[in-house]
């Protein structure tokens, strides 16, 4: 693209050609050329380690060692005061000589002319007091809009320290997450290039806002339908449908509302029993009543305290399967007795004591080397939904988080400690009488510090984590309760308002502002009770919506348009066997029958660990739901299914052994037990016609035969 504009925004205001040129500052001039250039960007000159000696910061976060490598280093051979048309920072850039970067601006230039004058002028830095870029906005934050090839112009404007405010349009970096949907010209001019959905980044001097853009084919449909509603969730959700002309799915039937909603909510499939009686009664209000009955069961904190056994890593590293045995049962617990959210969260972020008496302290005993900065990194992404992992060493490339940032809120957990012992259970976390965190770059020790937010003075006998876990739980929080909120939505809904969850940020946007931030303040107006927000995502008549899609939500990943399908869970999936079956599988340490969703991390079990049960590791992160050659494997010809079909005194045994069921009667069972619905026409006569054929002594192998297919088919190993 052609970065030559016909006018160029230059120190205090717009500087038409043949105007005096006013005195040009390092800060607000020339910074931001090299980041809008690139070369400022964590892939160039702003990697930690900067490109063939030469470091800038990124994104132009400090200015004043941006101005050191430029001028001082390398004794001043970048900038040359005598020859300024010699010096390497123009040379460089305009490949006059050779550079690995290629040509980042031409020479005559509107940047190579700024960089020209401002070393003819001296290359001086700005005077001591000058203002700083405080806020960067956009306009439009948010925009829908109409036609392929369509142009729209984004503006962006600077407030500075000194309440003085400038436009930045020209200034500011433009990049696109998505740049099949747009591209953007240097001069912030959007281009339409396919409908979809993409959030635009915008940066400059450290700073980053978003605009998120929609582009649509064509104009609103006039003859859009009237769909009904259920609760604010459809208001939110169907309203930008509306606008995108993406009309939603049909409401899902009875049998496959049935069966998404046991698997969601408690995890297993309804019994015949209870499929009978739901899908017999004409009761309009029976999904609700449903819902109320399957949230208040004890699978219900089966479900969650398995996902929060994820996020902590219960039982994996050096905490042990005990360790883990006792936090899960306490994360179990909490969710029976719909422990508030905001105190739940409290109890952990405090917690200290030996292992085996404060089930709560194995949160901090993930590892025994749980440093400051690696509890911070945790703490951030599990209740913040903040990933601060890159601001350790340098400021963050997507973010606004730099690296004091990061060491302010490490602060927050300089006392902790471990005492370790042989056993883990002995083990200990402790508060010390005296901790601190010393910065990597300053070597100074480093006052704890709010994201975002103040610092916080430690006071004398008091713990720190306690006005931590009061900032963190207040209804004030940006964060806390729209990060559970969207782990919610993703566990019912199939995506987060966010994606990742744990990665909100300024430049990724959440998909439905709108959504997200209802049921954030639904969630803290009702007392951060978990099971009130289930219900209310259970209820909605997006949650009901059909699989299936239709022809203007086909390409619609984001906006929950339709259910969209997911892999079951490990502990779903086996579980959901044993349920079929009726052979109760046996998991070392624990009872026969034990539900494999009823079982901590930690413990040894082939079948979980096979289909994305969570391992040992480092980091936080979410399970990986991609199919695997092992999985595949192990459901053709594993000994789990294997052993499940073949057993005697299960299921297929007793229905086999009434009298009063045909072989039709019990492959119709198979059916509904499986993936409840009954069987078509030819699915009955496939599994049939080895007992037509071959007569009883097909019988049993038929039957097996039908149950190994069931189990393979992407409607049993899926959730829709």
């Amino acid at each position: 693209m052609n970065m030559r504009m016909p006018l160029l925004l230059l120190g205090s205001g717009l500087l038409a050609w043949g105007g005096e040129k006013p005195k040009l500052s390092f800060v607000k001039d020339i910074v931001p050329i090299f980041t809008k250039a690139g070369c400022a960007n964590s892939n160039c000159h702003g990697s930690i380690r900067g490109q063939n000696g030469f470091k800038l910061s990124l994104f132009g976060y400090e200015p004043d060692l941006d101005y050191d490598a430029i001028v001082k280093a390398q004794e001043g051979r970048r900038v040359s005061l005598a020859n300024p048309e010699k010096s390497l920072i123009l040379l460089k850039p305009t490949f006059t000589v050779p550079h690995g970067g290629g040509v980042r601006f031409k020479v005559g230039s509107l940047e190579y002319d700024a960089i020209l004058d401002w070393i003819r002028d001296g290359a001086t830095y700005d005077s001591a007091g000058s203002p700083r870029l405080k806020i960067l906005r956009v306009t439009p934050e948010e925009t829908t809009i109409v036609g392929i090839g369509t142009h729209r112009q984004i503006k962006a404007t600077g407030t500075y320290t000194d309440g003085s405010t400038e436009d930045l349009t020209l200034k500011v970096q433009y990049t696109p997450n998505d740049e099949s949907v747009v591209d953007v010209s240097p001069s912030g001019e959007l281009r339409t290039l396919r409908a979809g959905e993409t959030a635009i980044m915008v940066r400059t001097l450290g700073k980053a806002v978003a605009v998120r853009v929609a582009v649509v084919e064509k104009p609103p449909m006039e003859n859009y339908p009237q769909v009904a509603r259920n609760n604010f969730i459809d208001d939110l959700v169907f309203a930008k449908l509306r606008r995108l002309n993406i009309i939603p799915a049909e409401l899902s039937s009875d049998n496959e509302f049935l069966r998404r909603v046991y698997l969601d909510t408690v995890g297993l499939l309804p019994t015949l029993e209870e499929s009978q009686a739901f899908l017999e009664s004409k009761d309009p209000g029976k999904r609700a009543k449903l819902i109320d009955q399957l949230v208040d069961r004890p699978e219900f904190a089966d479900v969650w305290a398995t996902r929060f056994a994820d996020l902590f890593r219960t039982g994996l590293l050096d905490q042990g399967y005990k360790g883990g045995r006792l936090m899960y049962n306490w994360v179990r617990k909490s969710l029976v007795q719909d422990k508030p959210y905001n105190q739940f969260a409290t109890e952990l972020l405090t917690a200290s004591g030996q292992l085996k008496f404060n089930p709560t302290a194995n949160f901090y005993y993930v590892t025994e080397f749980s440093e400051p900065e690696n509890i911070a990194t945790d703490i951030s992404q599990v209740f913040l939904g903040v990933r601060l992992e890159c601001a350790r060493c340098h400021n963050h490339p997507w973010e606004k988080w730099t690296q004091d940032d990061f060491w302010g809120f490490a602060a927050f957990f300089g006392r902790m400690g471990i005492k370790d012992t042989y056993e883990n259970d002995e083990s200990q976390v402790l508060l010390k009488i005296k901790g601190e965190v010393i910065h990597p770059k300053t070597k100074k020790a480093v006052q704890a510090k709010y994201l975002d937010g103040p610092n916080e003075v430690e006071q004398p006998d008091e713990d720190i984590r306690e006005q931590l876990a009061r900032w963190t739980t207040s209804p004030a929080n940006p964060w806390f309760a729209r990060a559970i909120m969207n782990r919610v939505i993703k566990h019912y809904l199939g995506r987060g308002v966010v994606e990742p969850v744990d990665d909100f940020r300024v430049t990724n946007p959440p998909t439905n502002e709108a959504l997200l931030d209802a049921l954030a303040k639904d969630f803290v107006a009702n007392g951060y009770h978990l099971k009130h927000t289930v219900g209310m995502i259970l209820n909605s008549r997006v949650y009901q919506l059909s699989s299936e899609p239709n022809d203007t939500n086909r390409g619609d990943p984001l906006n929950y348009s339709r259910y969209y399908v997911k892999r079951l869970m490990a502990e779903q999936l086996a579980d959901s066997i044993t349920e079929v079956t009726g052979v109760p599988e046996k998991y070392p340490g624990y009872m026969l029958g034990t539900h494999a969703m009823a079982i901590p991390q930690g413990a040894p079990a082939y079948f979980l660990a096979t289909f994305g049960r969570m391992k040992a590791r480092e980091v936080i992160c979410e399970r990986d739901a991609q199919p695997d050659m092992a999985q595949a494997m192990h459901l053709i010809s594993g000994d789990t299914l294997q052993r499940q079909i073949t057993a005697k005194g299960g299921h297929l045994d007793q229905w086999m052994a009434d009298s009063s069921l045909s072989d039709e009667a019990v492959v119709r069972r198979l059916f509904r037990a499986a993936v409840v619905r009954e069987p078509d026409d030819r699915e009955l006569s496939v599994a049939l016609e080895p007992v037509r054929a071959h007569g009883v002594t097909a019988r049993r192998q038929a039957f097996e035969d039908t149950l190994w297919t069931l189990f393979n088919s992407k409607e049993f190993l899926f959730n829709h």
